[in-house]
């Protein structure tokens, strides 16, 4: 058996290890039942391999656990802090549909974080199958505060501030978001905007300052303990707090939705290519590679392109209205593109448990092919980066390809970066840049770009 799976979080059901291409999860003895149990559930049955991870009873037998249960390993592996706000939602949306879904057989999700949720392309999946526990008759959920704290805080962080707000919380603290520190940074038209703050976040706030003052918090630990709330009530609870999920309002690309709709058509109509999009449709087809990454995708145009090629793609970007809009499209159009908002030259780090619990992108995200499309100039004359810098930015999340696109100090988008920036580039020449990748890959093959003028390399390790 392999290393443990790091978390931050000691579970009492059992132990979690990555095996190969698998997950295995060992259950201690006095859990083995109801896990047995709930695998034998129709109910249950019909989550598996959809909102649940598909979970199995592993024939492997380790001593000090009385169950084994298998699962497939999800890669690449994604976070929250990775996400745009409309997946961050949508995880919340899961996680709230699958607690009224456990509720009708008398269980619940005793963890309730999006650190318990992957995306796989488009789709959002629940991998914590022991997360799952019969109901406390006592409580309405016993994972509301965390599911607050770690939900639907951050989403309201980021819609009055901005997306890279919500996810600097997620990353800098797994715990979420306090009700005090939101509170203290929303806007008034905040309660105007949604009337049901008053009952989620100000007026808990202010119950839990005055019995602290009085000294009643144990007196009001024990009387909720003789409370008992039905199947029934624990659901009008969780359809009430699903409509406030829902009633979030993002705004995330909605307005340019109808506009990127037409502009990304021409990358489902070979007919209507232009040189680029041609040139890189028969790269793809010639190489026939089995995961790409699509490093300063932009709207995302040729991270479809490789999907409609069958890659499984990753495709990220700073700019988070694109990806949203990305991510609506893959959906819509059932490509295997998991769209994240990430910065090709400041990576997220590796979190966590002692900074060992979720790994640094570049680990998670290599593939067989990386594009880098329209990016270099960006990173060489904004980000003042030199070209060799730039090509083992770019190398470091390809295996096997990279075909990236040298854009010349002609072009007008050159032309525009140079406008804020007068230092010497005599150097950002094409030799060059070819002179930084051959030092990297064994064969370079440059070939014409669009528009006029770019030049387009494909390079082969």
């Amino acid at each position: 058996m392999s290393e443990n799976y790091l978390s931050a979080m000691r579970d009492p059901v059992g132990v979690t290890f990555i095996d190969k291409s698998q997950i295995k999860r060992g259950i201690r003895a006095e859990f083995a039942p109801y896990y047995q149990d709930l695998l034998d559930n129709p109910s249950i049955q019909a989550l598996l391999g959809k909102a649940i991870i598909s979970t199995s009873i592993s024939s492997e037998v380790i001593p000090e656990y009385a169950l084994v249960l298998e699962h497939p390993l999800i890669t690449p592996r994604n976070y929250a802090y990775e996400w745009s706000l409309v997946m961050l939602r949508d995880a919340a949306l899961l996680t709230l549909d699958l607690c009224l879904e456990l509720n009708r057989g008398g269980n619940i999700l005793k963890d309730a974080n999006p650190w318990n949720i992957l995306y796989q392309g488009t789709t959002p999946i629940l991998v914590d199958f022991t997360s799952i526990m019969p109901n406390d008759e006592d409580l309405l959920w016993v994972a509301y505060d965390q599911f607050m704290r770690t939900f639907l805080f951050p989403l309201l962080a980021g819609i009055y501030t901005t997306g890279r707000s919500s996810r600097a919380l997620l990353l800098t603290n797994q715990n979420g978001v306090t009700p005090q520190e939101i509170a203290s940074s929303l806007p008034q038209k905040a309660r105007r905007t949604y009337p049901w703050l008053r009952a989620r976040l100000y007026r808990p706030i202010r119950l839990m300052d005055l019995m602290h003052k009085a000294g009643q918090e144990q007196k009001i630990s024990d009387y909720s303990k003789k409370l008992h709330y039905s199947s029934t009530q624990r659901k009008a609870f969780l359809l009430e707090l699903q409509e406030d999920v829902q009633s979030l309002d993002l705004r995330t690309g909605s307005s340019m939705w109808s506009q990127y709709y037409q502009d990304m058509d021409t990358f489902f109509t070979p007919q209507k290519y232009h040189t680029k999009q041609k040139a890189i449709a028969e790269l793809l087809q010639k190489c026939k590679p089995a995961s790409v990454v699509d490093m300063g995708c932009n709207m995302g145009g040729y991270a479809i392109l490789a999907a409609l090629q069958g890659a499984k793609v990753v495709a990220f970007d700073t700019d988070e209205d694109s990806i949203s809009l990305l991510y609506r499209l893959a959906k819509e159009k059932q490509l295997d593109i998991l769209p994240l908002v990430a910065d090709v030259l400041y990576p997220s780090p590796t979190a966590g448990w002692r900074a060992q619990e979720f790994p640094a992108m570049p680990q998670r995200f290599q593939s067989e092919m990386g594009l880098a499309l329209a990016l270099e100039h960006h990173l060489a004359i904004s980000q003042n980066q030199t070209f060799e810098r730039i090509v083992e930015t770019f190398s470091e999340y390809c295996q096997k390809w990279l075909i990236t696109e040298f854009v010349p100090v002609s072009d007008p988008r050159v032309q525009e970066l140079l406008l804020t920036n007068r230092r010497d580039i005599s150097w950002y020449t094409l030799d060059n840049f070819l002179s930084a990748l051959r030092k990297k890959y064994r064969t370079v093959q440059t070939l014409p770009s669009f528009p006029e003028g770019r030049v387009l390399c494909f390079c082969e390790k």
